[in-house]
């Protein structure tokens, strides 16, 4: 440990293929490293030296467009995960949100759907649990052809889960399986929810609002990673800008 040198150290982090594992075992080896300069083990406490880090991509999700949207939602039309589709992508839920929606959980008369619980399939057996925060556990609107649909669907008695016996990775296995047959536009499930977001705020909505309907305890979060003018918008500005420019 005494020959220990930050130089070591970045080489030791460059050596990772992803910024993010190599964070994590930084911040591993800096525990490590502190403890033993807090029992005398080393006098070498090289964590107070300024470590370069890998610099750490900012995750941009892959999104569908409208017309994606509307092709994807046709093509999934009478389909088994057809109502798991319809609130995942209409409702922005988590992944592990959409799969444990029951239809009790629906109110069609208000067109809303509440998020009571968390599902996810955690080394091979199921785990339900309440949503990660209070702010997740909600109730959130759905569009008034969601709505129409599901109401169809139910069929006035349907009970259980929208994805029936299913589990969640055998919902993304269906899903990914029919948009591949049916040469669907096909993003992961769980950027459904990205999907959804993006076009939200595209189409003018609050990013307050959205932020809400997404569970989100932070604004700012959804503005990290929904708010993503896109290039009509910047040459609408840049249209402005002029305007105020050659007039003045």
């Amino acid at each position: 440990m005494e020959s220990i040198t930050a130089s070591d150290i970045e080489e030791w982090l460059g050596s990772f293929k992803q910024a993010g594992a190599a964070r994590k075992a930084w911040a591993v080896l800096r525990a490590i490293l502190r403890l033993a300069y807090r029992r005398g083990v080393t006098d070498n406490d090289v964590t107070r030296r300024e470590i370069r880090l890998p610099h750490l991509r900012r995750y941009e999700p892959r999104v569908l467009d409208a017309r994606q949207v509307r092709r994807l939602l046709k093509g999934f039309y009478g389909h088994a995960l057809e109502a798991w589709l319809l609130v995942s992508v209409c409702a922005g839920l988590r992944r592990c949100e959409s799969v444990g929606i029951e239809w009790s959980d629906l109110d069609l008369k208000r067109g809303t759907v509440t998020v009571k619980r968390s599902v996810q399939w955690v080394a091979g057996h199921e785990t339900v649990t309440e949503p990660k925060t209070d702010l997740s556990r909600r109730t959130v609107a759905l569009p008034r052809f969601a709505v129409k649909r599901l109401a169809e669907l139910r069929h006035g008695t349907k009970t259980g889960r929208l994805v029936g016996s299913l589990n969640a990775n055998q919902v993304a296995n269906h899903y990914r399986s029919w948009c591949r047959c049916m040469n669907l536009p096909c993003v992961p499930p769980r950027n459904l929810r990205h999907t959804f977001g993006t076009l939200a705020i595209k189409a003018g909505t609050d990013i307050s609002v959205v932020a809400r309907q997404l569970g989100h305890s932070d604004i700012q979060t959804t503005a990290r990673y929904y708010l993503k003018p896109d290039l009509s918008v910047l040459k609408d500005m840049q249209k402005a800008w002029q305007k105020l420019i050659l007039t003045c």
